[in-house]
């Protein structure tokens, strides 16, 4: 059996999942702001971009661990051919915590600690901003030679995909912080917060995966990986 992988289709796949996930939040949001009844609020939380283990978030966390497991793979090629490959380990690894994060929700947990440490308030409510905020201003000075080095269509794929996820994790986290605070989380103002925040991080995720399968096929036309049972896996542009 063969599995043909192709870049350009599968943003798309994961394009349209977004939307779908997209459309049923909104119909969430709706529901609950003019209704404001028990009606199939049960049905609709499973897609509520800001209720955890749901839908959207199984989702993100699928896409996260996939892009570590191409990382991942990217790794062990560039190790076969004796090239540099410790920082594509590490981005592995950081997706891989990512995805993990996404289920447990590590950072919530930071929250109340880090509040009272830096009486945090406003745009800093949601106060794992700061941890987090400081591991990527390390991170991304830690990775500007990397950036360097790739390609530059390669490169710009990546600062767009990484852009988009952080205008929404950190940026629009920092929006809904202070409309929480002021005005509480059950608005309309907080939801359209919420829904930005998701959707620019689930489409910075489908647009790194992109940029990964991309670069692959820059390096190699065609990689096949031979796998138990006679499966073989294609990427092909």
């Amino acid at each position: 059996m063969t599995i043909e992988i192709n870049p350009r289709k599968t943003l798309t796949f994961f394009l349209c999942i977004i939307v779908l996930l997209l459309i049923a939040n909104i119909m969430g949001i709706i529901h609950r702001i003019l209704f404001n009844h028990d009606y199939l609020r049960g049905l609709f939380n499973l897609f509520d971009f800001n209720t955890e283990k749901n839908i959207p978030t199984l989702y993100s966390s699928i896409t996260l661990i996939f892009a570590s497991i191409i990382l991942a793979f990217i790794t062990y090629f560039r190790w076969k051919s004796q090239k540099t490959f410790f920082s594509w380990g590490v981005l592995s690894f950081i997706f891989l915590f990512l995805s993990i994060d996404e289920i447990s929700s590590i950072h919530e947990r930071l929250i109340a600690p880090t509040r009272r440490f830096f009486d945090t308030s406003a745009f800093f409510y949601y106060a794992w901003i700061i941890p987090y905020g400081i591991a990527l201003i390390i991170f991304v000075v830690s990775y500007i030679k990397f950036l360097l080095e790739v390609p530059k269509s390669i490169m710009m794929l990546f600062l767009l995909s990484g852009g988009l996820f952080v205008l929404g994790a950190i940026g629009f986290e920092m929006l809904g912080g202070w409309q929480a605070e002021l005005y509480g989380t059950k608005g309309l103002l907080y939801s359209i917060f919420y829904t930005c925040e998701e959707l620019l991080e689930m489409l910075g995720v489908a647009v790194f995966i992109y940029t990964l399968l991309r670069y692959i096929l820059n390096e190699n036309q065609l990689i096949e990986i031979i796998l138990r049972n006679n499966v073989t896996i294609q990427l092909r542009k």
